[in-house]
């Protein structure tokens, strides 16, 4: 058992069989409300440096893919 009783509910090491489909859906649509509860949305700073982040790993692997494609172009002529 864990140090926090509130969230004792949601272990499953105590019960013996299997839960049933009923359960399990009910645990599922439990633990996505405290998740959704607790989760809050990116401000516009945050959003912009995953933005950034994305774009220049997309622009590195245009490059790299590039590069790649140039050599073996280059490299193996196929005429």
């Amino acid at each position: 058992m864990s140090n926090y009783p509130k969230y004792d509910k949601y272990t499953q090491a105590n019960k013996k069989k299997k839960p049933g489909y009923y359960e399990r859906i009910a645990t599922f649509f439990q633990n996505t409300k405290r998740i959704i509860k607790i989760a809050n949305k990116p401000n516009r700073k945050d959003y912009f440096l995953v933005f950034k982040i994305c774009a220049i790993g997309i622009v590195l692997l245009g490059a790299v893919s590039y590069v790649l494609q140039l050599i073996f172009s280059v490299a193996m002529p196929i005429g």
